[in-house]
Formats: C-alpha cells, structure tokens, sequence
C-alpha cells in the first residue's frame, strides 16, 4: 500500500522497461512491409559479410565512404579515417591516419558524417521503427538490385517525404534515403577481412 507522500508516484503506475520501447529489437509494428524489412535488419547480429558503403550528408554534401566486417560478435566499422572495432568484450576507437586508439565508442568522431559507429548494427532498425510511429501514409514494398543485390525495400511516407530502407538478405543495410542523409551499399561479400580489426 502507498504512503502519502508516495502517492503520486504509485498513481503513474508501472515505468515501462526498455523491451517495450517501440524501437527495442524485435519489436513488431503492425505494417507487413515495415516489419518483413525490420525482421532482416534486426537479424543481421548472427551474419557475416563486408560491406562498403557511399554516404552523402544532404545538409552541406558532406561525402563518406564507409566499410563494415562482422563476424559473429566482432565488428569493425570504418567512416571516413576512424574505425570503431568491437570484439572481445571490448572496444575501441582508432584514427587511420595514426594509428591511435582509444577505449570505447567515440560517436562524436564521425558526427560530421550523418553515420553513427552502429548505423549497420542497429540505428537503421530504430530509424525504420521511429518512422513507422510517424507515418502518415501507407508503407510501400519492392525487391531492387543493391550493389548487384537483391534487396527487400520499403518506403514510408513521414511528414516531409518518404523514406526508403533497404536490406539484403543477411539482415546487412543496402540502402537508406532520408531527409538528413542517403546511404548505398557499393559491395557486399559473405566472408569477414580480418585486416579490419587492425588500427
């Protein structure tokens, strides 16, 4: 039972857990299109392949170039002249140019790219369910060739225009065209560069 002075507290009732946010992995949104691409992306954790990407920040056209290896639980993701590599229960963030790393996950230093050290891992499944909340029109589906790939797509119209996300089969981003940035898969293989995991 609740005291007087809690009161306010017991009456707002349960705090929700971070499983039932609406961008959580896993979490169905109801529109068949969205969650047939959110279903890949969400399953790209257990994938291996290499990837290449060409970013363009539509706010100033800002150009990127951006490669990720995955196997199984380690990952490196290189934008631009900094790699995030993650392996070991550990991780870190290095400068190309030097060769430098430090501990952890440096986001900030690829801020001016539009990317995040997890746009390959995550972000674009917490996109994708953000718009779904938003949409303000009805979701579209299409296969299209990506990198020479077929890929599952889907268009969601927000306020301001619609978006498109695509994703290959292995749960790996192949295309996102949005209002702040485009992504595009330039290649794709199925095997790991270990050459990745090096500063």
């Amino acid at each position: 039972m609740c005291s007087t002075l809690p009161l306010a507290a017991c009456a707002l009732g349960e705090r929700p857990s971070f499983d039932d946010s609406p961008t959580a992995v896993g979490t169905d949104t109801g529109d068949p299109a969205i969650d047939a691409v959110l279903d890949l992306l969400d399953s790209v954790g257990g994938s291996m392949f290499t990837a290449t990407y060409d970013a363009t920040l539509l706010f100033g056209g800002k150009q990127s170039e951006a490669t990720v290896t995955q196997l199984g639980p380690r990952r490196s993701v290189t934008i631009g002249n900094i790699r995030f590599i993650n392996e070991s229960g550990s991780s870190r963030t290095c400068v190309l140019d030097t060769g430098v790393c430090t501990e952890g996950i440096q986001a900030a230093a690829v801020s001016d790219t539009g990317l995040t050290p997890e746009f390959a891992s995550g972000d674009m499944a917490k996109r994708l369910r953000r718009d779904a909340a938003a949409k303000v029109g009805p979701s579209t589906s299409s296969i299209v060739e990506v990198g020479g790939i077929e890929a599952t797509c889907v268009d969601v119209t927000v306020t301001g225009g619609t978006k498109q996300y695509c994703v290959l089969p292995d749960g790996a981003i192949a295309r996102f065209r949005g209002a702040d940035i485009q992504l595009e898969l330039r290649t794709h293989t199925a095997a790991a560069d270990e050459g990745l995991f090096t500063p």
